[in-house]
């Protein structure tokens, strides 16, 4: 679709100015209707004559503001609600094409929003662990993708071996001999289905009624309640800036240790080399293991990351578990474990009973190999680069636009990972009225407290902190949605 606009180089106002107020006054007139499909950035540029990259800015800028919104595969499109029209979206306007706003609201209301009639849609949001889909390497994916299904050995009739692809596991040793210095032989890495699968084989081959547990506290809430339905007894250790407090660690026998060295989720820390050393000596001395995940380690901003605690283990106690939900989408379903020898054969016989329908296993064989070849051929590292600048730059905004409003805020979690960690001052609300008060404000902000989050209230000041995820957010989003945070704060 063409449409009819009016850009003149001549007039002294730029030409991303022009094109943004013309687009408005478009939209605030009723001439773009809501819901309404604009133009593609490559098809509008070789309309007007300007250059595609002036385009993205224009609409950059107009989702910033809210008069346009993007549907993930199909475009861009006028809003729904226009900023100039209604602060808040009412229970009885929301549209099909808000449902994905509707869904965020249930999760980031807190005990507060039972008590709130209105229902907000948030314009902004700081959502945890997210992803731009507009950076998923498409080209490259559709490339290899079309590659395996014109070869010779296409075939989606092998129901395949229940540890994985043996070229995918001869791809990971070496990519994580080099990313973070697991030796490790292909026969020891078993492929899943993500994380959780890792942590249900775990719990089957490590958990039985009674056996301790250790959680980090704060840490994330679905492992403790799989934990809890093998018959796990929970033991929450605290922790500090750095990760892991290992002096809490429970003097029993025969436990396990769920933990994220590498950034602890959600308050961001690096387990220093000392604690990891305990930590590691700790599951000798008591036969017990430890499962360490690894979420976000990729990205890393400042300095080398440290390698593997699965390097310091002497004694086959550590069990490593990553995926690629981060790193290139949740939506692979791909993940993987590199397990001690004593325990390959264990967990191979609980994947074909946790994901096992005959006659087939596991992760497709057609995902498998395209991600083979992903990472095999350098593309992974290529996108790897690619998202680090992006997000290195959409931290750095974040943190720059934090101090604007704010002076010198107490910032955590910065060196690495999708999200940043604010210790608000003591002066402004709590976090959970802050939340609330951003939601009204059409931003969504997150807190010890979110659902995805468990054993808060082992940091004496757990509601001092807020929770921002910059992954999924333009650099152009970012001004205005901390600007709306400042004004929430008042």
């Amino acid at each position: 679709m063409q449409i009819s606009l009016d850009i003149n180089p001549n007039t002294g106002v730029s030409l991303q100015a022009q094109l943004i107020e013309q687009i408005k006054a478009s939209i605030m007139s009723g001439r773009f209707r809501p819901g309404e499909r604009l133009p593609g950035t490559r098809a509008l540029s070789e309309q007007i004559g300007i250059s595609r990259n002036t385009v993205l800015l224009s609409y950059e800028s107009l989702l910033a503001q809210g008069y346009v919104e993007t549907r993930e595969g199909a475009g861009t499109y006028v809003s729904q609600v226009s900023p100039e029209k209604h602060q808040f979206v009412g229970e009885a306007k929301v549209s099909g094409s808000a449902k994905r706003s509707v869904a965020l609201r249930a999760r980031v209301m807190t005990a507060h929003a039972s008590a709130r009639s209105e229902i907000v849609s948030p314009r902004f949001d700081f959502e945890l662990e997210s992803n731009d889909p507009d950076l998923f390497p498409r080209n490259v994916w559709r490339r290899l993708t079309t590659r395996h299904m014109q070869s010779s050995h296409f075939n989606l009739t092998d129901n395949g071996a229940p540890n994985g692809s043996r070229h995918l596991r001869e791809v990971l040793s070496r990519y994580l001999a080099a990313s973070r210095g697991i030796m490790a032989s292909p026969d020891q890495i078993v492929i899943v289905t993500g994380i959780q699968q890792a942590l249900n084989i775990v719990a089957r081959l490590c958990v039985q009624d009674g056996t301790p547990v250790v959680m980090e506290a704060p840490g994330c809430s679905s492992t403790a309640d799989l934990f809890k339905s093998y018959g796990g007894k929970i033991h929450p250790a605290t922790v500090d800036h750095e990760g892991l407090i290992v002096e809490y660690l429970p003097q029993v026998e025969g436990g396990v240790a769920f933990v994220t060295p590498a950034r602890q989720f959600p308050m961001g820390g690096a387990l220093p080399n000392h604690r990891r050393i305990a930590l590691v000596e700790w599951a000798a001395k008591f036969g017990a293991y430890v499962l360490e995940a690894d979420f976000d380690s990729d990205f890393r901003y400042e300095g080398s990351p440290q390698p593997a605690l699965q390097t310091l283990d002497k004694n086959e106690r550590v069990i490593y578990a990553g995926s690629f939900a981060t790193s290139i989408g949740p939506g692979l379903r791909i993940g993987y474990m590199v397990l001690p020898p004593n325990l390959v054969d264990a967990a191979i016989q609980s994947v074909s009973l946790l994901d096992y329908g005959f006659p087939c296993y596991g992760v497709p064989w057609l995902d498998q190999a395209v991600l083979t070849d992903f990472i095999g051929s350098g593309g992974f590292d290529n996108h790897l680069r690619c998202l680090r600048r992006a997000y290195l730059e959409r931290r750095d905004c974040l943190a720059d636009q934090l101090r604007r409003h704010f002076g010198r805020p107490d910032l955590r979690g910065m060196n690495s990972g999708t999200h940043i960690v604010w210790r608000i001052p003591d002066e402004f609300p709590h976090a959970a009225e802050l939340q609330e008060r951003a939601l009204r404000n059409r931003v969504a902000i997150y807190t010890l407290k979110d659902r995805t989050i468990a054993d808060a209230d082992y940091l004496d000041d757990w509601d001092r902190y807020v929770l921002l995820g910059f992954a999924s957010m333009k650099p152009a989003a970012i001004g205005p949605a901390v600007q709306l945070i400042a004004e929430s704060c008042g």
